[in-house]
């Protein structure tokens, strides 16, 4: 299936304290055309269940944000995309719950000015190559005071990507895992929701986002995901 499809409006720049040649300040609508196909099996008497679906796009003027001085501004390019995605939900056992998912994108944007006059092509902003996601979950129903308890593993993994569209070694976010766990209790008439957590029990330092100010002050400025904490929630249901 292909489809020309408009994603966003063109606009104007307005950067502060910045210079952009008269042409710069407008940025033209981003189009592009989609292909995507996809297909999903059940199996096991409807225990299991898997998703897949692979995508290529094209587009013309591209809207691309890029960090000018001391503000950000919008400029158009052409990009592709092409990738795939896999899932699977299972229920292999009673009380068992199993969701796996992969994700794989082959992304580019051509030509694009890094530096002056210097022109590359370079990958997107904030787009890992290759996504992991995994949760196992276990229920006892009935377990404690007629409500049930529940223990949930989950991790997430990006692999390494850009924190701005210039490509430049420091603005390198490397490859991570963040792993959680939870205990919770349900009451019998799901009326309350306790759960004791631990999020990136790894004690992951991953970033997050990152500003290059190279060209004012030499440096960048650098942000990173929580380290790992632990918690008690509650929670009514109405």
């Amino acid at each position: 299936m292909a489809e020309l499809i408009a994603v966003s409006a063109g606009s104007f720049n307005a950067p502060l304290l910045t210079f952009l040649t008269p042409d710069q300040y407008e940025y033209d609508p981003e189009v592009f055309i989609a292909c995507e196909t996809g297909m999903k099996y059940t199996r096991l008497d409807g225990k299991a269940r898997l998703n897949l679906s692979a995508y290529y796009y094209d587009y013309r003027d591209y809207q691309v944000f890029q960090f000018v001085g001391t503000s950000g501004a919008v400029f158009n390019a052409d990009a592709t995309y092409f990738g795939g995605e896999i899932e699977l939900w299972s229920n292999p056992v009673d009380n068992v719950d199993l969701i796996i998912g992969m994700s794989y994108i082959e992304p580019e944007v051509e030509d694009i000015e890094v530096a002056s006059n210097v022109f590359r092509d370079v990958l997107p902003s904030f787009t890992p190559r290759f996504q992991f996601s995994g949760v196992f979950r276990y229920t006892w129903p009935g377990a404690l005071s007629g409500g049930s308890v529940a223990l949930q593993l989950d991790a997430n993994y990006a692999s390494r990507q850009y924190s701005n569209i210039n490509n430049f070694d420091s603005q390198v976010q490397e490859d991570y895992w963040i792993g959680n766990a939870c205990l919770e209790w349900s009451s019998r008439d799901t009326q309350w929701d306790v759960a004791l957590f631990v999020k990136n029990i790894s004690d992951t330092r991953n970033k997050l986002l990152g500003f290059e100010f190279g060209s004012i002050s030499g440096a960048a400025e650098i942000a990173f995901g929580a380290p790992r904490w632990a918690g008690v929630s509650i929670r009514p249901n109405f």
